[in-house]
Formats: C-alpha cells, structure tokens, sequence
C-alpha cells in the first residue's frame, strides 16, 4: 500500500497556490505598468494647462489696448489746481492764470441768546437761482434756530441749513449747496419766522458770502464757471480749482499699463515655454521628459514663438512705422527657446510712436479722421470700416459703422447692430457729419496667441485639455480591464485554495484511515502468533 508522506506538505502546496496566484495577477500587473507613463504624461499636460491658463489671463489685458490709461496730468505748483485725465486729452501744456474761485452764497440770521428757543410758527419759502421756490411750513414747537435748520435740510430746498455759535450768540447759516452766481437765493418768511428773509425790500438775514463764478485765463482765453471742478474746456481733462493764483497743467504720455500688460504676457508666455520645454527634454540623468516626441505639444511651442515673428496683420497701424516688429520695441527670442524683454527699448518705443506698438500687441482701432477716436474696440475683427455720421446735436450721435446701425450719448457712436462689430464705440467730436473715413483694427499680438491658446485650452481632439481628456479615458479604460482581471485572478486563486482545503480534508481522513489499519492488522498478527 502507497504511504500518505508520498503526497505534497502543505508548505509546497501553498507555495504553489502562490506562484499561480502571481501568474494570475500579471495581466493586471502589466496594465498596471503600461499606465505609469500615461499618468506621467497627464500630469505633465496638467502643468502646460496651468501655464496656458496662466498665458489666457495675461493676454485678456491686451483685449482692447485702447481702454487702458494712455495719459497722465501733473499741475505746479501743487495745491492750486488739481486735474484728472482720461485717453481722449491731446498731449501739451496749458497755462491758467488770475483763478479766482467760484463760492457758494450764504445768509446768516441775527444773534439769539438760545438756539432752541422758539420764533413761532410760520413759514420760510425757499427760492434757488431760476427755480421755483419751496415752502418749508414750521409749527411752533419746531421753531427754534435748531428746529428751522432741521425742517429746511428735510425739505431739500437746494440750501443747507445749520446753527452756528461765535462765542456769544446763536445764529442760522443758510448757504446754498452748489457754487456760482446761478445758485444764488432768496428766503421769504412768514409769521413768526418772517424776520428770517433776504430778498429785495427785506433784510432780515444778512448776506455772509455772496455767490461768485469760478474764472481763469486758459493760454489766452477767459473761462468762467459756476463750479470749481471745470470739465470740457480742455478736452478729456477735468479741472478743480483749489485756490486762488497761477498754475500749469501738463498732459503727458502714459506708457506704465501697457509696458506693465507687455510685461506680464511675456512671463506667462514664458513660463508656459518654460514648461513645455522641460517637459519634452532628454537628459542623460533622468531621461526623456514625459511629452518627448509629443507631436502636438511640440507644434504648439513652435506656434507661439512663431507669433512673434509673423508679419504684421492686415490693417495694423504700425505696419507704417518704424515699429513693425515684436523684435523692433524689445521682444526677442532667445537661443534657449524662451522669450526677453528689453523694458527701456519698449518704453522709448512708446513713448515715441505709442499707436504703433500699442497695435503690435493688442486689440487697437485707429480713425482716419481726426474728428473720431476709437473708445472701445469690443470685439471686432481686424479690418477697416467706413464710419457714416448721420446727426450730431447736443451730444447725440446717429450714423453707421460699415453699414451698421449705430447711435449713443455724450457724442459716443456705439454699433448697436447684432453682429462681430457689435460694441465698437467711436468719440465722434461735436457737430461733425458726413463720410468720415475709415476706423482700422488690429489685433496684433494678442490674435496670434488668444487663438493658439484658445484652442489649446478647448477639449478638441487637437487641444491640450483634449490629449488630457483622451488619456484619462484610456486609463478609465485600462482600470477597468484591471479590475475585471484582478477579480478573476482572485477567483481563479480562491478555486485552487479550495482545492487544497479539500485535498487537505481528504489527507486528514486518508491518515485516519492508515492509522487504524496499522493498529488493526498489528493486532491481528499479535493474536494469530499467540
């Protein structure tokens, strides 16, 4: 009979159950592996995203070069003139002399030894400038200095109304809320408060300060204004007279926004560079980067240094200047394949011709005529557009832009059409009509990479997101392969352990067996022999 200690131990039988569960778990294993580099390449992708992002961000700055400050204004000697500026001022110097400022009328009442008690009730009738007068009805309880002042605030007469106190005695300050011999007023009292009047024939109240005009000699001319703050004289500049005397205005070329939007796309662009090249490159050390020999990604590095290079686009105003080219206002590409900026050549280049490389960079319009400045360029295309001026009265414009509608306020032609120049607003300047040329826009800089980045950022088949999108489907789809091998693998591992369980059992019950037949033919020969 064969002996059970021929059979397998149970050491070499889960010995082998291990080595089949190991050959069970490669084609998972395998799929695992094949994963590593794709997973590497999504990250990788994931980082020229964030660049690209990055590059998006900085490029909407030069959306529409026109919008941002073009202009600055300085005045000597400080504290007699202050001045705002927007784009639409024309450079020069502007000398005002003999200011003297415009001051807002004021009526003071006699001395009362209290200001809380009462002139009895009555009426104060309240008369600004050309309007109509407002009557202010005061009951007696409420007719106090401090009563009448509260009643005259509420009733939004045009006039302020406040109690003074010079050390002695109490009296109602009435003056008129806006400057200028326009806002001078009258005051009729009735009743109690009839002593609280200042018109011709009475003189209850006593004239503190008269009501004066704002005037100046601008280079020559005389200006005079009800108000301080003097806007339209000098166009695109707001003056506000502080103080009386002598001061000169300058308006200057700002070129800070734009070197500072030049600036900020040329360190995202090359930050994305930046990225794209350390991840496409060999190295003895660590070999190929994860994008190496990525067609696409590759293509879209060439295709943003290539942009600054390319000729200038149809329309571009700088295609007349000396500053036709990135490379001609400081932007070069270096050897390392990145990009620099020389921030003095720049800003000399603006400083010199600022149209011509504000269009080298961004969404720009420039008028053929004079009498328009482009606004805002919304998002029109690059091209000329014939600009119809129809009516132009009183700040309202009405005309076409390229055979478009178009109409607005404050002498502002904006193309109300549907449509790509849909936005597009003109500064049309007063009372001009008629044929008034052509408006050119360019995109310069910022067409070339918006569309590059544009698309690389869209989940297109040819786009960065769209290569991330494809990989995470084909590891979507190698887990699930995984996950359906491991299971099987587990399956197929559970189906040989139990077949050791049972072969286990059958062992178990196999030395039983032998050892009671031992015992039972040793006791059988035992007896025979006695």
């Amino acid at each position: 009979m064969t002996s059970v200690s021929s059979l397998l131990s149970s050491s070499q039988i889960t010995s082998l159950i291990q080595q089949a569960s190991a050959a069970n778990q490669l084609p998972a294993a395998t799929l695992q592996t094949q994963e590593t580099p794709l997973k590497a390449q999504i990250s990788a992708l994931g980082k020229v995203q964030s660049a690209l992002s990055g590059l998006q961000s900085a490029l909407a700055q030069l959306a529409d070069v026109g919008t941002l400050t073009q202009r600055t204004v300085s005045s000597s000697p400080n504290g007699v003139v202050e001045a705002t500026v927007t784009n639409a001022a024309a450079l020069g110097s502007y000398s005002l002399s003999g200011i003297h400022l415009a001051q807002a009328e004021a009526l003071i009442s006699s001395g009362s030894s209290s200001a809380s008690t009462s002139l009895g009730s009555g009426s104060i009738a309240i008369k600004v400038g050309s309007g109509s007068a407002v009557t202010v009805n005061v009951a007696s309880g409420s007719s106090s200095l401090s009563g009448i002042a509260t009643a005259i605030d509420q009733a939004d007469t045009g006039v302020n109304a406040t109690v003074v106190f010079d050390g002695s005695a109490y009296h109602l300050l009435l003056t008129s809320d806006a400057s200028g011999t326009a806002s001078a007023f009258t005051v009729s009292g009735t009743g109690g408060l009839a002593g609280l009047s200042y018109h011709a024939g009475a003189s209850g109240l006593s004239l503190s300060q008269g009501a004066t005009n704002a005037g100046f000699s601008l280079n020559g001319l005389s200006v005079t204004s009800g108000s301080n703050t003097i806007s339209g004289v000098i166009p695109g500049v707001s003056l506000t007279l502080a103080a009386s005397g002598s001061a000169t205005v300058t308006v200057s070329q700002s070129v800070a926004n734009l070197d500072s939007a030049a600036q900020g796309v040329v360190q995202a662009l090359n930050q994305t560079l930046s990225t794209i090249n350390q991840e496409t490159t060999y190295t003895a050390t660590s070999g190929g980067g994860p994008l190496l020999g990525d067609v696409g990604v590759e293509e879209l590095r060439q295709s943003l240094l290539d942009s600054l290079t390319a000729q200038i686009g149809v329309g571009n105003a700088a295609g007349s200047s000396s500053y036709s080219s990135l490379s001609s206002v400081g932007v070069q590409i270096t050897s390392g394949g990145t990009v620099s900026f020389d921030d003095s050549t720049f800003q000399a280049a603006a400083k010199t011709n600022y149209a011509a490389v504000s269009s080298l960079l961004g969404s720009v319009g420039v008028a053929s005529n004079p009498d328009i400045t482009v606004s805002g360029v919304a998002a029109a295309p690059v091209g000329s557009y014939a600009v119809d001026v129809t009516s132009n009265a009183n700040g309202t414009v009405v005309g076409t832009v390229n055979g478009l509608a178009a109409s607005g306020t404050d002498g502002v032609l904006i193309v109300n059409a549907p449509g790509s120049l849909a936005g597009l607003a003109l500064q049309i300047e007063p009372g001009v009509t008629g044929n008034l040329g052509t408006v050119t826009i360019s995109q310069g800089l910022y067409g070339s990479l918006s569309s590059l980045v544009n698309g690389a950022l869209s989940s297109g088949s040819g786009g960065v997101v769209g290569q991330i999108g494809s990989l995470n489907t084909s590891i979507t789809s190698m887990n699930t392969q995984i996950t359906a091998l491991q299971k099987e693998a587990t399956q197929e591992t559970q189906e040989l352990t139990n077949q050791f369980d049972a072969a286990q059992a059958t062992l178990q019950q196999l030395t039983t067996v032998s050892s009671f037949l031992t015992s039972y033919f040793n006791q059988s020969s035992g007896g025979s022999g006695g």
